[in-house]
């Protein structure tokens, strides 16, 4: 169990150092005015997305009141079709616009990068690493049941796990219930588990297992 406690101890160290790094590198950006900067640039963004909008409801808007004096007023000899005609060129503008933001991956800017790298460290050390930590410490089964049931019905911490490339929280789940219940009848579960398993300190609890049920 000492080398599985070394190992969850390093991934604790890990994310810690990359919680310190990623706060000293936002404040060291706050310090030289990079988050204002990346602060006006999505205002000028969220700007530029109200002005199509309003200009969009505009040129509708008009068209509708064109029509509308063309109905009231039908002896006015006016008419609609060159207003149609440059208001849909018009329109393209804006609806071209919202279109492509609805295909186009949002860029992450550096500092959401950071804040999201940042907030997935916490969440894994939370919520997975610290409580394994200690489940495993004192031997302590049920609470390693019901980290299993967080792995799969926590999204944040799926994701926060997905972020950081710590594995793949399902099969981590699977792993720790293999290991809850680990027995003679599931050692070739284990086995394939530990195989497919990207978390370090999941893959050697599988091994260990695996080397009690020979020795038992």
């Amino acid at each position: 169990m000492k080398e599985v406690l070394d190992e969850l101890e390093k991934r604790i160290k890990k994310l810690e150092a990359e919680i310190e790094l990623a706060e000293q590198r936002l404040a060291l950006m706050d310090k030289v005015g990079a988050l204002t900067k990346y602060s006006l640039w999505e205002s000028r963004s969220q700007g530029l997305d109200l002005y199509m909008f309003f200009f969009l409801i505009f040129l509708i808007s008009s068209l509708f009141v064109f029509a509308w004096i063309k109905n009231r007023f039908s002896f006015v000899p006016i008419s609609l079709t060159p207003y149609i005609l440059i208001a849909t060129v018009l329109a393209l503008f804006p609806i071209f616009y919202f279109i492509s933001k609805l295909y186009k991956k949002p860029e992450e800017t550096p500092v959401q990068y950071l804040e999201k790298r940042e907030n997935a460290a916490r969440t894994v050390l939370k919520s997975f690493y610290n409580p394994l930590k200690e489940a495993l410490e004192k031997g302590n089964e049920e609470k390693l049941k019901s980290l299993a049931d967080e792995l799969i019905h926590s999204r944040a911490l799926s994701e926060a796990l997905d972020i950081l490339n710590e594995g793949d929280a399902k099969l981590m789940a699977y792993a720790l219930y293999l290991y809850a219940y680990r027995g003679p009848d599931v050692a070739d579960e284990i086995l394939d588990t530990a195989e497919k398993m990207r978390n370090k300190p999941l893959k050697k609890l599988l091994l260990l297992s695996l080397e009690d049920l020979k020795t038992s």
